[in-house]
């Protein structure tokens, strides 16, 4: 009896050891701070598990560029981030807010250079994506685009090596989309404090 006690105890210790590395990895990164009109933003997100994130470019308040990419797997697509303030948007300007002759206007923009299909979906929480999947000779990225409170964020996914891009990829980087967090870097002063 003792022995299966023991195993048992083995066996929930193992569980919550897992449960404890599966929610580690569902943690949020930060990704780099962007200045709302005065108000600086740092921006939060859950990078893919097996990718790891990597800044390219940064002028901070103004313009973020990052690849996350595997590493380990040529195969593997990698998505490439950029949030970057759009003078020509108010704060508090969503893409779902702004006009059809604009939304013309950004679409022509992807259209510009190459052979594109643009279609519209949202995150999660109700934000307009457009998405915008190349169709020309050698079809290798999807981008989507949105507006976030005046500044614009584009999530580009490459294919790997192997050329491929999965409906199950396009699902997990609007997932990514979804889950981005800005949050105000007074706020996140206060749960430092609160924490120590």
């Amino acid at each position: 009896m003792k022995k299966i006690i023991a195993l048992l105890l083995a066996l929930a210790l193992t569980l919550s050891c897992a449960a404890v590395l599966a929610e580690a990895a569902e943690e949020k990164q930060e990704m780099g701070t962007v200045d709302f009109y005065g108000s600086p933003f740092m921006i939060k997100g859950t990078i893919p598990n097996g990718y790891t994130y990597h800044v390219l470019d940064l002028e901070p308040g103004m313009f973020i560029n990052a690849n996350v990419v595997n590493e380990n797997d040529p195969d593997a697509p990698y998505l490439n981030i950029q949030v970057y303030l759009a003078d020509n948007y108010e704060p508090g300007i969503r893409l779902n807010d702004v006009d059809d002759e604009t939304l013309r206007e950004i679409e022509d923009s992807f259209a510009l250079d190459n052979e594109v299909e643009i279609e519209y979906t949202e995150t999660a929480y109700g934000t307009k994506l457009m998405k915008v999947t190349e169709i020309g000779g050698d079809p290798d990225w999807i981008a989507f685009y949105s507006i976030y409170e005046g500044y614009e964020i584009e999530l580009t996914i490459h294919s790997g090596e192997n050329g491929e891009l999965s409906e199950e990829t396009v699902q997990n980087a609007i997932k990514f989309l979804s889950e981005m967090d800005f949050i105000r870097a007074d706020d996140v002063s206060a749960e430092e404090t609160a924490a120590e």
